[in-house]
């Protein structure tokens, strides 16, 4: 998987981050393992292991799960410009989110997801973003008016103050604040499951924000703190903190 293909997916994925603080956590390990390795075919793997899993048990953890994995996927796709298979699986994923929508316990999960599918179609045409841009803010208000205390909105609120020009409420420096907030409640419980692996992407997403206003000290600290969780964390230990630490000395 190359560098530009990685970091797509990492950027995209800030949109719709599941398990938050008050649901439970059905993380998929081979998924995990996937992303530290930067290894699709793990990943892959993992999604048809999800897929099985709630064939033969349709929890909705797993559900959410899988919907997650396959957005990661989704992105992938989309990075390497492979359109025609991310509209089959984007039509996989709106399913998944309808029936997700159908358990209470996940709805701001479920708000988060259909912010996706504007991200989506904005990826497969750009030329939408004008349209679909105000829709997806929209959307991202009803996932806030439900889920204030969840990971996964505060990261989705992270992702459009960084990416939406000021005029409109852009701001870097609230974005990071709001990273720091995902990882608070991700950590609200006490303790992250082993294999949360959009905990280590939050810390990613942070760094990277840093590092682009030029707090390469904070981006670094980012970055070391995710290698501390993960220590085979193959991006952050080969690219992403070398390449910081260069521009500190």
């Amino acid at each position: 998987m190359t560098r530009r293909v990685i970091l797509f997916i990492i950027m995209v994925l800030a949109l719709p981050a599941v398990f938050g603080a008050v649901t439970e956590d059905c993380s998929s390990c081979t998924i995990y393992k996937g992303y530290i390795s930067g290894n699709m075919e793990m990943w892959k793997k993992g999604m048809q292991e999800l897929q099985g899993q709630y064939r033969r048990d349709p929890e909705s953890c797993t559900l959410c799960t899988l919907a997650e994995a396959r957005y990661g996927y989704i992105g992938y796709l989309i990075g390497r410009n492979e359109k025609d298979l991310a509209r089959t699986q984007i039509d996989i994923f709106n399913g998944e989110i309808e029936q997700l929508a159908k358990f209470p316990e996940y709805r701001a999960e479920t708000e988060a997801f259909r912010v996706a599918m504007f991200g989506f179609r904005m990826g497969l045409n750009p030329a939408r973003a004008m349209t679909l841009g105000p829709k997806a803010l929209k959307q991202l208000e009803a996932a806030m008016a439900v889920g204030k205390n969840s990971a996964v909105v505060w990261i989705e609120k992270a992702n459009s103050e960084a990416h939406m020009p000021s005029f409109a409420g852009g701001s870097k420096k609230k974005a990071a604040a709001s990273f720091r907030e995902a990882l608070k409640l991700f950590e609200a419980g006490g303790s992250v499951a082993p294999c949360n692996w959009r905990y280590l992407n939050t810390m990613v997403l942070l760094g990277q924000l840093l590092e682009e206003t030029g707090d390469n000290n904070g981006a670094r600290d980012a970055y070391r703190r995710a290698l501390k969780r993960a220590p085979d964390f193959q991006w952050v230990r080969d690219e992403l903190l070398p390449e910081v630490e260069k521009k500190l000395k």
